[in-house]
């Protein structure tokens, strides 16, 4: 239902500098997991294959998971071990997103999502790619009720939604420390896979920081990746850790030309999902600083290596960047005190600062370093 770009399958790098590791990553390209179609279809478009011949797949039945290894005992419930306590406390707060297509007298689902209550007056999370081509919403909670809901705003730059049900008094989920996490830890994914709503798996937190591209030239710079089990339909389902709070939204997977689960899921991490879901909540948008500066050709298709600083490829007329004096062939090293070794390193550094912030560009011109303030303006 919603494109999918088959990532490369070439070996992976030995793990060097966090540098090398991101730049090798900008190769990935992931795959947004959407919701399975009403017939039990799925359709699945390669970057190089036309919408019209995209390939129908029956989606076989589910096999079995394996069984988990044994897991700490908690104080959660007695006897409980610890994916089986996550899941009874954060299943409440997880949602199934039918999407409607048709006009308003006369809609049919054509095909599903998931999602998470952010607030209890009916605030729900979910992903961009989910919601973008519906035509109405319908939302199922997890005792089977079904509610209609209205799109509260959207942000295509972070994949992320709010949408909202007339309903008050919800069980909301709770927010995790994402500076807390560690690699190793506990992840456990729960959403609507294949429409089977309420379905748990569980795996670890196989990295941080990682950025992917998701095709339609959008970037996530900062996600987390995931083994736990993650297919079409978990796209805005949570990812939470071992005391049941919230680090991540569910929102693409790695592929190699197939839909299914590969073992390498990516979810955006809690604390972007706050801060953009509470500017849609207020304003019913997200709101970006821009620098003005773009990478070069090398750079965006991964050829270029990553190393100290990232060479400017334009400068927008008029922007920051242009009126703050930088260059093409420029090579910025920081932004304040934040090294940059990578355009995503860039990227992520300028949407932690708003609109209006004055920073300070730190950047090489032909082996001399120099530096300038500018003020961020909106993208």
């Amino acid at each position: 239902m919603f494109p999918a770009i088959p990532a490369p399958v070439s070996p992976a790098p030995a793990p060097a500098s966090p540098s090398v590791r991101r730049t090798a990553a900008v190769a990935l390209a992931a795959a947004l997991i959407g919701g399975l179609l009403a017939s039990g279809i799925t359709l699945v478009a390669t970057d190089d294959a036309a919408p019209d011949s995209a390939e129908q797949a029956v989606v076989p039945e589910p096999e079995p998971l394996p069984a988990p290894a044994p897991a700490a005992r908690t104080t959660r419930g007695e006897g409980l071990t610890q994916v089986e306590a996550v899941a009874a406390a954060v299943l409440p707060a997880v949602v199934q997103i039918e999407l409607r297509s048709g006009d308003a007298q006369e809609t049919q689902a054509s095909g599903n999502g998931s999602g998470v209550i952010y607030r209890s007056d009916g605030h729900i999370l979910t992903n961009n790619h989910v919601v973008e081509q519906a035509d109405g919403l319908r939302v199922k909670f997890a005792d089977g009720e079904i509610a209609r809901a209205e799109i509260v705003g959207t942000d295509p730059l972070t994949d992320l939604a709010v949408v909202k049900v007339d309903s008050g008094d919800l069980p909301a989920i709770q927010i995790g420390d994402i500076d807390a996490l560690r690699v190793g830890a506990l992840a456990v994914a729960i959403g609507s896979p294949f429409g089977l709503e309420g379905s748990v798996t569980a795996g670890v937190v196989s990295a941080l920081n990682r950025p992917i591209s998701v095709g339609d030239g959008i970037r996530l710079p900062d996600v987390i990746q995931t083994d736990a089990p993650i297919n079409p339909g978990n796209s805005g389902g949570a990812l939470v850790g071992s005391d049941g709070r919230l680090i991540g939204i569910n929102s693409a997977i790695l592929t190699a030309g197939s839909p299914a689960n590969a073992g390498v899921g990516f979810a955006i991490p809690a604390n972007i999902v706050v801060r953009v879901a509470d500017e849609l909540i207020s304003s019913g948008e997200v709101v970006y600083p821009l620098l003005g500066v773009s990478q070069t050709a090398a750079a965006a298709s991964g050829e270029e290596p990553a190393g100290d600083g990232v060479v400017v490829g334009d400068v927008q007329a008029g922007g920051p960047a242009d009126e703050g004096g930088l260059q093409p062939g420029d090579v910025i090293t920081r932004l304040d005190d934040t090294p940059i070794g990578s355009f995503d390193d860039l990227i992520l550094a300028i949407r932690q600062r708003d609109v209006g912030d004055t920073v300070r560009v730190t950047y090489r011109r032909q082996g001399e370093e120099q530096a300038v303030d500018v003020i961020l303006v909106e993208r």
